[in-house]
């Protein structure tokens, strides 16, 4: 980001401090005070402040501390249109989905005086404040905060708190309304949520990244020997082992009747003769 129309809608403020009383320059030192909610309390931007001036009835305009535009963004010049800073360039709308008001919740408040935002107090010196001075503050919402945080709520107030301090040795001096808050209301609409266009360079190191993450997936899986082809064994081969039966020599038999059994079997091998015993 490198423009303040990046940021988002520009806002501006007036603060106006009178004094129908006695110059303050008899009185001592008076500074006006400018509570800036800049930030969410998570840290997201809030309300970007772009450019303070003060600027008395009579004399110079004077400078506020802190400095503003902490991002050193590129400013558009005091006197240009909004018109012309930013060119009316609508996206089509595309149809999005209403949320329904049960699905919203209620208004919220942003304000540093609660604790649900973050504060830069700015510091502009009042010297010779015989009259008025008007304080003019501008500042960028910043759209995607309010996008991404608060999309389901129906409107965001935005407080802006402006004092008069005076440093004197004076005792029992009274400032009657020296304080004041300046509220901002913000509606948002969900269907330009919807038509923000992601930028190409997102999408450009989203496919890179996935493009490496898949090469080194792949380089884990061959050094842990994924890949290798796994060789089918070939069949057994039955195996079969071979039992010797001795040979029995074939004895003629004695005379008379041969002593048989029943489980005996005899079998006829070359000239002997196989003759089954019976019982």
């Amino acid at each position: 980001m490198k423009h303040e129309s990046q940021v988002g809608s520009a806002i501006q403020y007036n603060v106006t401090v009178s004094n129908q009383g006695q110059s303050l320059r008899t009185l001592g030192s008076a500074f006006l005070n400018l509570q800036w909610p800049h930030e969410t309390p998570n840290g997201k931007w809030l309300l970007y402040p772009v450019r303070l001036e003060l600027q008395p009835h009579a004399g110079p305009r004077v400078a506020c501390s802190p400095a503003t535009n902490p991002l050193q963004l590129a400013l558009e010049p005091p006197g240009r249109s909004r018109r012309a800073a930013e060119p009316a360039e609508m996206p089509p709308k595309t149809p999005q989905r209403q949320l329904l008001p049960a699905e919203r919740r209620k208004n919220i408040t942003l304000d540093c005086a609660h604790g649900t935002a973050r504060c830069l107090v700015y510091q502009c010196p009042l010297h010779s404040f015989d009259r008025a001075a008007t304080l003019k503050a501008w500042g960028r919402l910043w759209n995607s905060t309010f996008l991404e945080d608060y999309l389901s709520v129906t409107s965001v107030e935005l407080i802006v708190r402006a004092s008069v301090t005076v440093k004197s040795s004076v005792r029992n001096l009274v400032l009657k309304d020296a304080a004041t808050q300046i509220p901002v209301t913000i509606y948002l609409d969900p269907s330009v949520a919807g038509a923000r266009a992601v930028a190409w360079w997102i999408i450009l190191l989203a496919v890179l990244a996935g493009i490496l993450l898949l090469a080194l997936l792949v380089a884990v899986l061959w050094k842990l020997g994924f890949f290798k082809r796994a060789r089918a064994r070939p069949p057994a081969v039955p195996r079969y082992q071979a039992v010797k039966i001795p040979r029995q020599l074939c004895q003629p038999e004695p005379t008379g009747t041969p002593l048989r059994k029943d489980w005996v079997t005899h079998w006829s091998l070359g000239s002997c003769s196989h003759t089954p015993v019976s019982a």
